[in-house]
């Protein structure tokens, strides 16, 4: 596994499938902690910042020409930014503690680009033909940023391990080593009847493992709000403060922060996201109790369903320890914000569909 050392640039950029996107403005390189770096910035003063992609700042990425053309870049990896939506184009991600058999697997499937990852995993680059996009599995690369390998939990919720793979679709990175398989041939669909079948079982693999989750995805569709608004007036926050400030929620916050990252084998993502919806849950319940309640009633009464997702959020914050990816937006909102908006719609979605079985009964 450790005999394929990093390439040059230009023999990473002659891969076919690195060609087709060389000219995508959505490349850089990523920093020692695999973070994508501000890559205009880079190209000007060396210095090392977050690629932030804000609709307030300039575009921080570029195409892949501009990183070669600097030699003093030769030797340091590149990083991409996936777009299937626009390109049909997704990574496969073998995670270095992966059983050998599952890296065998994906260093054997006939991709377009093929590559080990710095501590020993896999990496795929593929281009997906329209022709394999169906009604079945279009929504993964309409949808769907990054599809994780589902993992079995214990009986108190905890993970057992950490997912062995993910499949990046949308609005993701993926850093390659340059330490690409040059003798593996590059996959052709169109002309390759085992390559094409292998493509489809995969397809179809992922959206039978995503059915459950794509099932909870759609039944929240039907609790959406609207954008949150990312400036709320002064009146409106301390509205808000003064809610979650209230004594009934004295247990969430400590809810809150029981659970920490570890628990679910290092994705901060993961936890975050399991966090946001039991707070969520609290919020939603504390908001009746408010409502019943002749002191806060008229509190209660003045938030909206977005002010109750901005509660989510500020109680968030204040339990999760920060890192750089909260300073990136998502659907124009802050990370936290977003997971936050959509933790309310997830738990909101269960708890009426938990109250129509009961009503069956």
């Amino acid at each position: 596994m450790n005999t394929y050392p990093m390439v040059h640039p230009l023999l990473f950029s002659r891969n076919p499938l690195i060609t087709h996107l060389s000219d995508d403005p959505n490349w850089t390189v990523s920093d020692d902690k695999k973070r994508p770096v501000n890559a205009k910035v880079l190209l000007e003063t060396y210095e090392l910042f977050n690629a932030k992609l804000d609709e307030n700042r300039e575009w921080p990425l570029v195409t892949l020409p501009e990183l070669d053309a600097d030699e003093n870049l030769d030797g340091v990896n590149r990083a991409y930014r996936l777009r299937a939506r626009e390109n049909r184009v997704i990574a496969i991600d073998v995670e270095p503690v992966a059983p050998q058999w599952m890296k065998h697997q994906v260093l054997h499937f006939p991709a377009q680009y093929t590559e080990l990852s710095k501590n020993g995993g896999v990496h795929a680059l593929i281009l997906v033909p329209e022709s394999l996009i169906n009604d079945d599995n279009r929504y993964l690369f309409e949808d769907l940023s990054v599809f994780k390998e589902p993992i079995p939990k214990d009986k108190n919720g905890k993970d057992l391990r950490s997912a062995f793979f993910e499949v990046i679709f949308n609005d993701h990175y993926i850093t390659f080593t340059k330490r690409m398989l040059t003798e593996k041939p590059c996959a052709d669909y169109e002309h390759d009847p085992v390559a094409r079948q292998f493509l489809v079982s995969f397809l179809t693999n992922i959206v039978n493992m995503d059915l459950k989750r794509k099932m909870e995805r759609e039944i929240a569709k039907q609790y959406q709000i609207q954008m949150i608004d990312k400036e709320l007036d002064e009146q409106k926050q301390a509205d808000i403060r003064s809610f979650i400030d209230m004594e009934i929620f004295d247990k969430a916050r400590a809810r809150s922060i029981e659970r920490k990252a570890h628990d679910f084998a290092g994705d901060a993502s993961r936890y975050e996201m399991s966090v946001a919806s039991a707070i969520a849950f609290y919020v939603i319940q504390n908001y009746k109790v408010a409502l019943d309640t002749a002191s806060s009633r008229e509190l209660a009464e003045s938030l909206t369903e977005k002010d109750l997702a901005y509660a989510i959020y500020l109680m968030l914050k204040d339990a999760v320890p920060h890192r750089e990816k909260h300073d990136e937006y998502r659907s124009d909102m802050p990370w936290l914000l977003f997971i936050s908006k959509r933790a309310y719609e997830f738990v909101k979605a269960k708890i009426d569909q938990g109250k129509q079985s009961c009503s069956k009964i």
